[in-house]
């Protein structure tokens, strides 16, 4: 095997090993900056938020679990 070919492998593998790092990982609001909301519903709101590494731009769906509890808007799970 050529020496370019397993600088390539070697690059290639390093790529690889950093994207499946980033998958894993968990993302919180601490992670995102808020810049505008943009829909409020009866459970929540959607927000135009920022993602504070990279800079991309997501709208972000906020639910607020106790009033969907409150008002019974649970899925029931029957099984298979």
């Amino acid at each position: 095997m050529s020496l370019q070919k397993r600088v390539r492998r070697s690059q290639h593998a390093k790529k690889e090993t950093e994207f499946l790092r980033l998958k894993r990982t968990r993302l919180g609001l601490e992670d995102f900056e808020s810049l505008k909301v943009i829909g409020r519903g009866a459970f929540g709101e959607v927000r135009l938020v920022q993602k504070k590494d990279t800079g991309h731009v997501y709208a972000m769906k906020i639910l607020r679990k106790a009033d969907m509890l409150e008002k019974e808007q649970r899925r029931v799970f029957t099984g298979l």
